[in-house]
């Protein structure tokens, strides 16, 4: 496909007709596209291993909590599940072990990782400021702070392992959000 854009893009620079134009915009809105489509089944993906392979492993009777957050994704956890125990695991999902982790500006201009108590704090905040809105997303941030103070949530990555169209397993990291704050 990038061959493709390149090669509209070179023939519109060499003999530029309405013909080429046309051409140059078609394939850049199709590459556009694709990379839309590819970006969404690589989320679909981790975060289908988060839900049917690390909770069932690792939290048995954990139950999802539904996400009220922006449709794009951001200023949200990527899932966010209610233990047995009353508290919480917070996932960020990642398609592969490649994937890096994100980040975000807080209001005060530090840029902070998505491993961080920081990080997830932040998220928390948007949360409770859209769920003057939202009451239910202001419940589901007051819950994990609450259960955070308590010692209660497990902030974790899941990344899928690397592979060719079927599912070869997955690498799983929890944060230390503790005051003290430290990646595990």
């Amino acid at each position: 496909m990038e061959r493709w854009k390149q090669d509209a893009s070179h023939a519109h620079e060499q003999n530029p007709t309405w013909e080429t134009e046309t051409e140059m915009h078609e394939s850049k809105a199709a590459y556009r596209e694709s990379h839309v489509r590819m970006r969404d089944a690589s989320e679909a993906f981790g975060e289908a291993v988060a839900e049917h392979h690390v909770i069932p492993e690792h939290y048995p009777n954990a139950v999802p909590e539904q996400l009220d957050g922006p449709l794009n994704g951001n200023d949200q956890f990527d899932q966010v599940w209610r233990r047995e125990d009353g508290g919480y695991v917070v996932v960020e999902a990642k398609s592969s072990v490649n994937t890096e982790l994100g980040a975000r500006n807080l209001p005060d201009g530090r840029r902070v990782s998505q491993e961080t108590r920081e990080y997830f704090l932040g998220i928390i905040r948007e949360m409770e400021d859209r769920g003057r809105k939202n009451p239910s997303e202001r419940e589901l941030a007051r819950n994990p702070r609450k259960a955070l103070r308590q010692g209660k949530v497990d902030y974790i990555v899941v990344k899928g392992e690397k592979n060719a169209g079927r599912y070869t397993g997955y690498h799983m990291r929890q944060f230390d959000i503790s005051p003290e704050g430290k990646a595990s």
